[in-house]
């Protein structure tokens, strides 16, 4: 009897050592929410939702397995919570109502530097609230006041984000903090981006984010001026496309995603005027969606019938690196010669960007 006990005691020991080492486990709680109130766990790299659940008096449990530490966004209804998830147990509580800056989230150290990070910034994302609502509601009774009110705006914003930037700077070692770096790239230093990526610990220059900076410093990149890097991916038919087949007309090669509001205003933008486009004018999208499911749905919605390509390698990409595409929609018009003669940044609902491109292809023609 007592071998039998102390053998169930192991076992017991033995597979909760397991749960823990193999997956992760979220124990959450969001209130002002109704039963039945679906919860998602929404891993932003990837782009998939590692797990869903339904709660019940404002309680819920996501559990999965993820390779590395991930930043996810924890979604309910409309809002949504960032939560640096790693493969152990984390609690996570917060109001329904602005749950990315009211949550109350513990776990690993990943999650730890978020917390860290949250509370450097949130002076600052306060200020910025409490103006914009101000702002929104007309809680000004001059023009001095509304312009005041613009300026805390900006400010708070702006303050905010050099803290966030800083923060990854001296944290570049961890998955979050060099995730930081990677997504400001352009706006860090030269010098100081070599010293970060030279000084990363062993174990983090084999990340996907790591090898990503690695080509946007030592690699070429495409510049205004310079001739196009040349590139092979799969078109959304699985067929090869090779940019350069293209080479002895104009392109306009742009970058999108699913989820970004712009890149599909453009897409549909596109696709209405598409009979306007010029005949020596070639349109090709390239999509840094890592999810194909996610890259043929938009694709459909959005009716594209021009060229559709991607190298499925999501936002730390090579070829999305070397075209120094940090933000999206970010497009290139290239021309016969296959030099880049323009870089684009952003898309402007009122800009006619057809009409721009036709202007600029006339005056070289």
């Amino acid at each position: 009897m007592k071998y039998f006990i102390i053998t169930l005691l192991a076992a017991i020991a033995f597979t909760g050592c397991k749960t823990k080492n193999d997956g992760f486990s979220i124990i959450g709680h969001i209130e002002g929410i109704k039963d039945s109130t679906l919860i998602t766990l929404y891993d932003l790299d990837q782009q998939i939702n590692l797990d869903s659940a339904y709660s019940s008096n404002g309680n819920f449990t996501l559990s999965g397995k993820v390779e590395h530490p991930s930043s996810c966004w924890i979604q309910c209804e409309n809002e949504y919570a960032n939560i640096q998830v790693e493969n152990l147990e984390m609690s996570f509580h917060s109001p329904l109502k602005n749950m990315h800056l009211n949550c109350s989230i513990s776990g690993g150290k990943e999650q730890d530097l978020q917390n860290e990070l949250k509370n450097l910034q949130q002076v600052y994302d306060q200020a910025y609230i409490d103006a914009l609502d101000h702002f929104m509601k007309k809680k000004y009774s001059s023009d001095e006041e509304k312009l005041s009110l613009i300026m805390k705006i900006n400010n708070s914003q702006t303050a905010s984000h050099d803290v966030y930037v800083d923060f990854g700077k001296k944290h570049a070692d961890s998955y979050m903090g060099l995730n930081i770096v990677y997504k400001n790239r352009n706006s860090i230093e030269r010098d100081t981006l070599t010293a970060i990526y030279e000084n990363l610990p062993p174990a983090m220059k084999n990340t996907s984010t790591a090898k990503a900076l690695n080509v946007y410093l030592f690699e070429e990149v495409a510049k205004v001026g310079n001739p196009f890097i040349d590139f092979e991916v799969s078109t959304i038919d699985g067929d090869d496309f090779r940019l350069s087949s293209l080479k002895g007309e104009y392109i306009y090669l742009c970058f999108w995603s699913a989820g970004c509001g712009p890149c599909r205003m453009e897409n549909k933008y596109l696709s209405e005027h598409f009979t306007e486009i010029p005949e020596n004018l070639s349109i090709v999208s390239f999509s840094v969606d890592k999810n194909a499911n996610t890259w043929k749905s938009a694709s459909e919605r959005d009716h594209i019938s021009w060229h559709n390509i991607s190298d499925m390698e999501g936002s730390k990409g090579r070829i999305k690196t070397q075209y120094q595409v940090q933000a999206i929609p970010t497009s290139y018009l290239i021309d016969k010669n296959g030099r880049i003669i323009k870089k684009f940044k952003g898309y402007d609902p009122k800009g006619n960007i057809i009409e721009k491109l036709k202007n600029i292809i006339d005056e070289l023609e």
